[in-house]
């Protein structure tokens, strides 16, 4: 029965890989700045009557309506920081940035969640949603206590996976195949963690699943973005202080 994620084994190696070491393309320069504010493209120009805040690090669009300045500088960074972990001013994969804008995807955030308003966004711009009150600066990263958790990592984590790693690298990290045949190494981990092939939710995990997550509104391609977010934290440690109030959903 597998217990913990890194019993998994084959994937963990090359999320690793992909989130430490992987820096053979450094093409697209970027640098973070205090004040990150930059006008959005020009065919979004419109978006910032209703969001007057924007950023675009390595030119991936942040959008954001009713935020206060800090938690825009630090939803920002973290997107900076997450395409370029070594922060030495390059992308550590420009494959994964170039496609992240040939979809034109990025961040699209309101104040509270229920201020969503999905009318005020453009329809060519794919927004990946966060809001600023669950944003929280002082329980990010390592700081992330049992009842407090910043958001913004498992929502800027999303846009980076769904929409640049996964359509970069559709064999390792595909989300959109659901042909047990045709699936990614990531999905038949996937498959695994959940204890089998499940298009939907199943009316019962397997006793061995540890990922068992119950959103009926969650499709194979969206349980496949949920997946690597908790492995690629739990591999870095960081779930252990929420662990026992992830067992609902993950048990690694």
């Amino acid at each position: 029965m597998i217990r913990s994620y890194k019993e998994l084994g084959v994937l963990g190696t090359r999320l690793l890989a992909f989130f430490i070491v992987l820096t053979e393309h450094t093409t697209i320069s970027a640098i973070y700045p205090d004040s990150p504010e930059s006008d959005p493209p020009s065919q979004w120009s419109s978006m910032s009557n209703n969001f007057p805040r924007h950023c675009s690090p390595f030119g991936v669009s942040v959008f954001a309506k009713d935020w206060p300045r800090n938690k825009f500088v630090h939803a920002c960074n973290m997107l900076a920081q997450m395409l370029d972990n070594d922060q030495d001013g390059c992308a550590d994969d420009a494959s994964v940035v170039k496609k992240m804008r040939i979809t034109q995807s990025g961040m699209v955030m309101f104040g509270t969640e229920n201020s969503v308003n999905y009318d005020l966004i453009a329809n060519t711009f794919h927004g990946q949603g966060l809001n600023a009150e669950e944003t929280k600066l002082g329980c990010s990263g390592s700081s992330e206590t049992s009842n407090c958790r910043d958001a913004a990592i498992e929502e800027i984590m999303h846009v980076i996976t769904a929409k640049g790693l996964a359509l970069a690298y559709p064999d390792q990290f595909g989300e959109c195949k659901t042909n047990v045949n045709q699936i990614s190494t990531m999905q038949q981990q996937m498959d695994i963690a959940r204890g089998g092939h499940f298009l939907g939710v199943p009316n019962s995990y397997p006793s061995s699943s540890i990922y068992h997550y119950d959103d009926q509104t969650c499709d194979y391609a969206c349980m496949g973005t949920e997946f690597i977010y908790w492995a690629i934290t739990s591999l870095h440690d960081g779930q252990n202080a929420k662990a026992s109030d992830n067992s609902v959903e993950w048990e690694a």
